[in-house]
């Protein structure tokens, strides 16, 4: 589905706002670049539609019955991560300012849009939010595995260290083994040499 100037978006969102005038007022404007839209009217509500339709983005209103946007964004984010665009009055509705800044910086929201919204900034927000969301979410792949890399490095240094000491033979021939072993067994050689471990222990 595209707008007038072409764009297509095709991605899954999901709308979240007590009202429902609102979720109207988003969809009409969402309906132009993508037909996959969700809705759940409260807090509670869009953690069950987060972690059943997959979306690839949220945007959520904040002061909602049930459960506050806030609070729905954090469950969110422990199980399955999206980027979320909070819609909210503006801090100047607001009586408590720092506490207020506080929760949006501990939610997890990549972004958030001063009601009411224009379509340009919610199409904008969109393709940047989803974008980025892919690089942070590559970036903390990427050091997961640089992190698991380290481990099994240590792993297999003791390991070598044990066949070495137990059974008399080199460095090579010791990583050769654990080659091995994780080549006939099929699995990791990290696996290999902390069981290694484990057994010396």
């Amino acid at each position: 589905m595209e707008d007038e100037k072409g764009l297509n978006l095709n991605v899954k969102v999901l709308v979240v706002d007590d009202l429902r005038e609102r979720r109207e007022e988003l969809k009409l404007i969402l309906n132009s670049v993508t037909a996959n839209i969700y809705e759940a009217d409260n807090g509670a509500a869009a953690v069950v539609a987060a972690e059943e339709f997959k979306p690839d983005i949220i945007f959520m209103d904040i002061k909602m019955p049930s459960m506050d946007g806030i609070t729905a964004c954090k469950k969110i984010m422990e199980k399955t991560p999206v980027p979320v665009i909070f819609l909210t009055a503006g801090a100047g509705d607001v009586k408590d300012y720092d506490n207020y800044m506080e929760g949006l910086k501990g939610s997890g929201a990549f972004s958030y849009i001063i009601k009411p919204a224009r379509k340009s900034e919610i199409l904008a927000q969109t393709i940047i939010a989803i974008e980025n969301f892919k690089k942070l979410q590559n970036i903390k792949k990427e050091n997961e595995n640089l992190k698991q890399y380290i481990e099994d490095r240590k792993l297999i240094g003791k390991a070598k260290n044990i066949l070495i000491e137990k059974e008399g033979i080199s460095e090579k021939e010791a990583h050769n083994r654990l080659q091995r072993l994780s080549m006939n067994s099929g699995r990791p050689i990290g696996e290999i040499a902390k069981a290694i471990i484990l057994t010396d222990s």
